[in-house]
């Protein structure tokens, strides 16, 4: 008996039996479902943060000043740095000054240097207040970090030169003090506040609206950028950091750019005995991330596999029960001439009938599951095509080994007594 043969009686004997089939067919459904679902929403995850890094990975290269490691302590995590103590001391920390000096340096190379400093405060026009975080900036920061003026213009280096109190805000604080109303938000002045520090900003940019972010919300805390030679107005202290971004060129090679780069900052630091300047390889943090992101994915598919293998035991079940009520058939079959070789493909390729029909209704239903939450929660993802395909031979590997024992006790009836069943 050939393999069409054996599909031709598995189907003939799914169809005689719908409705014990659908039942059989539903452990199967579900744990196909549950991979290709985990499978789907951990590479829109994946997708969606790499993204996000990679965006600001290329070209931009985050420096720490850090402690000195001691002797041996030398570690293989590219981020080891961000968890030893940094400076609390300005001879220790970069000035702008420094970061000034370090443009200069390489010239044409470098686009911009940005910092990361804010402090939360309070905005207020009038009897109108929103919660703000006040971020004092260098010339090319905002550029650095992606955000784009819609309306009025940026911050430029006369401004920070002149110590200008102007701003640059965020959507929010238009929407809160504004109305919403970007034009009569130009030009306007409003009254910020830091730790009990007031005074007077002048708006001379909106930015665009960012899009929302799909896993913590939209955010109604708005942002204030003003030159950095502003924030002594607030109170706030931003002579020297302890960390710090460099932009380079886009046609700069990133290995022999963060080389020079380290190399810049090891000559400033070298008579430094307590404290150095790290610069952070990305790409290797990037490569770090995405194996942590594809093992939580398989380890969540390998629990999500867990009700496969509940489908299967029932797959093992119906089969057994299949093979007792056909005890008869097998009987007469075998008085005809078939060898236990045919009976077993029969049943096996009617086991494997089973889960594989099971397997491509769990892949589409899983992965228009998938890509509809995905869509939701960040942006739609086709199911990885290895998911698809590793969840179809998993299905096509339960059904040989489930339906391998229910074969071979079918295969291995005895003619005379299969014909004398009742």
């Amino acid at each position: 008996m050939n393999i069409r043969e054996s599909l031709r009686l598995a189907m003939s004997s799914l169809n005689t039996n719908k409705l014990r089939s659908l039942l059989t067919l539903l452990g199967i459904i579900i744990g196909i479902m549950a991979v290709i679902i985990i499978m789907t929403l951990g590479r829109a995850l994946e997708n969606d943060v790499m993204g996000g890094l990679e965006d600001a990975g290329t070209t931009t290269y985050p420096v720490m000043v850090h402690e000195r490691a001691e002797d041996g302590e030398a570690s293989d995590d590219p981020f080891a740095g961000f968890s030893m103590a940094p400076p609390t001391d300005e001879r220790d920390g970069m000035t702008i000054d420094d970061l000034n000096a370090l443009a200069a340096s390489f010239g044409d190379r470098v686009q911009g240097v940005d910092i990361d400093i804010s402090s939360d405060g309070e905005a207020s026009l009038g009897d109108t207040t929103a919660g703000v975080s006040v971020n004092p900036v260098l010339e090319r920061s905002l550029d650095i970090r992606s955000l784009k003026v819609q309306y009025g213009r940026g911050i430029s280096q006369d401004m920070i030169d002149s110590q200008r109190p102007v701003a640059v805000v965020s959507p929010e604080l238009v929407d809160a003090l504004f109305g919403g109303d970007a034009s009569a938000a130009l030009g306007s002045r409003f009254d910020v506040e830091v730790d009990n520090n007031t005074s007077v900003f002048t708006i001379v940019g909106v930015l665009e609206k960012a899009a929302d972010n799909p896993t913590f919300g939209e955010s109604s805390f708005a942002d204030i950028f003003i030159p950095i030679t502003s924030a002594d107005r607030l109170g706030m202290e931003v002579n020297w950091v302890p960390s710090f971004s460099v932009r380079s060129s886009a046609d700069e090679d990133p290995e022999a750019f963060r080389a020079d780069l380290q190399s810049y900052l090891d000559r400033k630091y070298a008579g430094n005995e307590d404290f150095e300047a790290e610069v952070f390889d990305i790409a290797a943090g990037l490569e770090g991330l995405t194996t942590i992101f594809r093992t939580l994915s398989t380890v969540l598919s390998a629990i999500g596999g867990i009700s496969l293998l509940v489908g299967g035991i029932g797959v093992m079940n119906i089969m057994l029960i299949t093979v007792t009520e056909r005890t008869r058939e097998i009987g007469v079959r075998k008085a005809l001439g078939a060898t236990q070789n045919d009976i077993r493909v029969q049943f096996i390729v009617e086991a494997m009938l089973v889960c594989l029909i099971g397997g491509i209704i769990g892949v589409i239903l899983g992965g228009a599951v998938g890509m509809i939450a995905s869509s939701v929660v960040l942006d739609m993802t086709w199911p990885p095509l290895s998911a698809v395909i590793f969840s179809l031979l998993f299905s096509l590997a339960t059904g040989v080994f489930f339906g391998a024992y229910p074969a071979s006790k079918a295969a291995k009836m005895q003619p005379i007594d299969a014909l004398r069943y009742e």
